[in-house]
């Protein structure tokens, strides 16, 4: 009988759907938690059971060690899996769930305890035989050494100095120091950033190593002192410390120095007693010798590589070791068989320094061959309270060619609107020549980053957007077209707007041709969308068109005041803004017009508005379908809905009434 029948999952996204789809194979009942920004959660819909354990904030939620044992308890589940971030490398949490008579599935406490200390973890390295990197740090200490101390220790080990945080992980609170001049600051920074992340801000010292590559071994043990390593993933695409795009194998790592990082890894995992499915991290300098950093002691984002190449499901093993299995792997039945590759998408906007971005997710489609670990759905909000990363895109080919071509193609086929986002940043990367060439290290992205960041030119979907823009207004003012190839009324023809796009202003004027549209003054253009079609699709518009002699397909969502448009095979939409009415007086003559009236036949898909609710310009108050495009109806000007007539569903003739609405009279005081 397996020691696990119930199993908890503490965490939420996409690794909370990857342990649940581990899980029930074996047989488990499942049990997610969720704050209540994740109630709606892909992960909450897919558990046996959800609870909920508190507000947005992780500090509410998701990292209160109380709500999880408690809601362990309360579900009866007699194991946790912790997945990755939040509570999986505290041991407090690993000591509460042994407390409560709850499995952890993952290391016992003092394991964790002993690798989530720099300092520490690096003393059992070098007493396990393990190669480190020459550096300081006060042993045995709760409190940090003196600047002075510090200081001192940086100008014996020599520049360049890396600072790290000795609770850190994930690149926080760690800064690359290169000379004396630079250090206090650059100290203060880390002990900054490490005591809003850790609540700790005791540092360590080591020698920098400039543009190393990043190793890594992934290892399974159970708990009876069997071990085996999985080989090694090649994390040296990094932003800022910040893993970006992981592969496996590494294409610096031949099969002897495999064996013997393999080797160094297993000696730590049998100095710590370790349990479970763990990874021992390495850096690679140029002559071939690579030096132990830290071992994390959880799931890490990236395993989906190594499960592609070793066919091995390492959750599930996890799941099995937790219960009390055997590894039945040995060594010799670790093989590894072609390349794979994995891009992380998220929600940050690299042409603004990649700041995090939040919106709605209007139109998701990931590339239906390759492997995406993701918990987006369209309809869903990215919200502010979590960290970026949406999805983790894995491809597997034959060779690492073919695997870089594969993730780029991957990108390339992945529709994501809504919100700015890094898709075309790491289509970009997979399609270097540098990175398909195999040779770089961990400074591989601030090198090139005037080619990855290159700004996007968008002329064919700012004159599509505009089209679309054009056609909306002659729709609103009775200029409705007979046929989707363009408008059948000229007389609001050319149709002037001013848009926005990228920050950027334009003005343009759209005109009807016989065979679509044709919009000047894009980028100081003329360009001629010839051979329009339209169609709807899942609440989107579908467009395939020639564009000054380029055919492609976008898909095109109204959102707020403006357009999304993403080009088929550009994984970056562009937003366009319709800055036209903005200003200009909402209603004619200044007479407030209390009814509105269906612009055209179709039919209601979404009524917005309800009785009492207050409106100001812009706001959508119903969204009708027509001729397979959707049109939103907004309010003109500031006003209270009195009356709704309609609802989804409904079918809509010209000039019908729709509404009635009230003025809002300001009060003198």
């Amino acid at each position: 009988m397996p020691r696990i029948k119930k199993l908890l999952v503490a965490n939420r996204n996409e690794i909370a759907r990857r342990i649940l789809r581990a899980a029930k194979p074996l047989g488990l009942s499942t049990v997610a938690v969720y704050s209540e920004a994740d109630a709606k959660a892909l992960h909450v819909q897919e558990a046996d059971e959800a609870y909920c354990i508190g507000p947005a904030p992780s500090l509410e939620s998701y990292l209160r060690i109380d709500k999880l044992i408690e809601t362990a308890l309360k579900a009866g589940a007699d194991a946790i899996h912790p997945g990755y971030g939040f509570v999986s490398e505290s041991p407090a949490f690993a000591q509460a769930c042994a407390d409560a008579g709850i499995l952890l599935v993952g290391p016992t406490p003092q394991a964790i305890a002993d690798m989530a200390d720099k300092a520490r973890a690096k003393e059992i390295a070098q007493q396990a035989g393990l190669p480190c990197i020459p550096g300081f740090s006060v042993n045995n200490s709760e409190t940090n050494a003196s600047v002075a101390d510090l200081m001192e220790a940086a100008q014996r080990i020599g520049y360049p100095v890396m600072i790290k945080a000795l609770a850190g992980g994930g690149g926080r609170g760690m800064r690359l120091v290169n000379s004396e001049a630079e250090f206090a600051s650059q100290l203060h920074s880390a002990q900054l950033e490490a005591k809003n992340a850790f609540n700790d801000d005791r540092v360590m010292l080591e020698k920098a190593i400039i543009n190393p590559r990043h190793i890594e071994i992934q290892v399974l043990a159970d708990t009876f002192g069997h071990a085996v390593h999985l080989g090694e993933r090649d994390c040296s695409v990094q932003r800022r410390h910040q893993k970006i795009v992981e592969e496996a194998p590494s294409p610096a790592v031949n099969a002897k120095l495999r064996a013997e990082m393999g080797e160094a890894a297993l000696k730590l995992v049998h100095a710590t007693h370790y349990v479970g499915a763990g990874t021992v991290e390495f850096l690679l300098d140029a002559h071939g010798d690579f030096y132990f950093i830290e071992m994390n002691t959880r799931l890490q984002v990236e395993h989906g590589v190594t499960e592609a190449i070793t066919g091995i499901d390492l959750v599930q093993w996890q799941l099995r070791i937790a219960s009390g299995e055997h590894l039945t792997l040995q060594q010799s039945d670790i093989n590894f068989t072609g390349h794979a590759m994995q891009g992380r998408l998220c929600a940050e906007d690299p042409a603004r320094d990649f700041m995090p971005q939040t919106g709605p997710v209007l139109a998701w489609q990931s590339d239906p061959h390759s492997r995406c670990d993701h918990a987006l759905e369209v309809g869903g909000e990215v919200s502010p309270w979590y960290d970026s990363l949406l999805a983790k895109v894995i491809v597997h080919a034959e060779n690492r060619v073919a695997a870089c071509e594969k993730l780029a193609d991957a990108f390339g086929r992945t529709v994501l609107v809504g919100f700015e986002h890094n898709a075309l940043y790491l289509q970009r990367i997979a399609s270097h020549p540098v990175f398909q060439g195999g040779d770089f290290g961990t400074g591989f992205l601030a090198a090139h980053a005037d080619a990855l960041l290159k700004p996007q030119v968008f002329e064919d979907e700012c004159a599509v957007a505009a089209a679309f823009l054009a056609f909306e207004q002659n729709a609103m003012q009775g200029a409705w077209p007979s046929a989707l190839s363009g408008f059948s009324s000229t007389r609001a023809l050319p149709r002037p707007l001013k848009l926005k796009a990228q920050g950027k202003p334009q003005s343009v004027k759209v005109s009807q041709t016989l065979q679509g549209y044709q919009v000047d003054g894009v980028g100081g253009q003329l360009v001629q969308l010839a051979h329009w079609n339209c169609t709807m699709l899942n609440g989107s518009s579908l467009v395939k068109t020639v564009a000054n002699g380029r055919f492609a397909q976008y898909t095109v969502i109204f959102s707020g005041n403006g357009v999304w448009v993403q080009r088929w095979l550009n994984p970056q939409a562009l937003y366009v803004e319709d800055e036209t009415l903005i200003g200009a007086a909402a209603l004619a003559e200044g007479v407030f017009q209390p009814l509105v009236s269906s612009p055209m036949n179709g039919k209601i898909t979404q009524v917005l508005v309800q009785p009492g609710q207050q409106l100001q310009p812009g706001d959508v108050l119903v969204c009708l379908e027509a001729m397979k495009m959707e049109h939103r109806i907004t309010a003109k000007t500031a006003a209270i809905v009195e009356q709704v007539y309609v609802k989804a569903g409904d079918q809509m003739k010209l000039k019908q009434t729709m509404l009635q609405l009230g003025q809002i009279h300001n009060k003198q005081t």
